[in-house]
């Protein structure tokens, strides 16, 4: 839980660096290999990489209720950056123009009531950083030996979001951080312990 809330915590500070970042991304600035490696990547923050990351699981893994964990936990994570798009509309990267600063990127309160479709797929929160963090999540809870490699996917297919113009860095982080909170409270209070928990942890001692 406290890596989602320092993500979330980390986003207000990344507002500094937002314009800057993003006028570097449509520049094209950035190592083409750090942007190709993040393009690589982006599977890992996408409902279909979700559902076939989920099913090779399943083919792969003896407990099969991994998959149906790993598959909720991304997926319903991600909705959560959905639903917080409904709260607040904020303009895409590829969309600003750059003349103000970054507070005139954030447009009206509860864009959904405006029931304009253009005004529900704003840039705040990254819904795929959202889903990102929730599968890194959940990986880690099963194959926590492969830690390493979950965060090092997440933080690519991040990456790619802002390198592509989808969103500022502040939206990532808070996505991100939104995911994986999203995701704790998912497993802590939602899915089944069974579809997570290690066997011998279910198991009870015989008396």
């Amino acid at each position: 839980m406290g890596v989602g809330v320092f993500l979330v915590a980390l986003a207000p500070f990344c507002l500094a660096i937002d314009l800057s970042v993003a006028e570097c991304a449509r520049a094209n600035l950035f190592p083409k290999w750090l942007v190709k490696a993040a393009n690589l990547s982006e599977f890992f923050a996408h409902g279909f990489g979700v559902i076939m990351i989920a099913i090779l699981i399943a083919t792969l893994d003896s407990r099969r209720a991994h998959a149906l964990y790993v598959g909720c936990a991304a997926l319903l994570a991600g909705l959560s950056g959905d639903l917080m798009k409904l709260v607040i509309f904020r303009v895409r990267p590829r969309d600003f123009d750059f003349a103000g600063n970054v507070w005139t990127t954030f447009h009206e309160w509860l864009p959904v009531l405006t029931l304009h479709p253009a005004q529900l797929s704003g840039s705040f929160p990254s819904s795929h950083a959202a889903t990102a963090a929730g599968l890194a999540f959940a990986l880690t809870t099963i194959y926590p030996s492969g830690k390493t490699v979950f965060a090092v996917l997440a933080g690519c297919a991040c990456l790619q979001r802002v390198f592509a113009g989808a969103h500022f860095p502040s939206d990532v982080a808070f996505g991100a951080g939104l995911g994986w909170c999203a995701a704790w409270l998912l497993t802590r209070f939602v899915l089944p312990g069974r579809w997570w928990k290690p066997t011998q942890e279910r198991c009870t001692t015989p008396s």
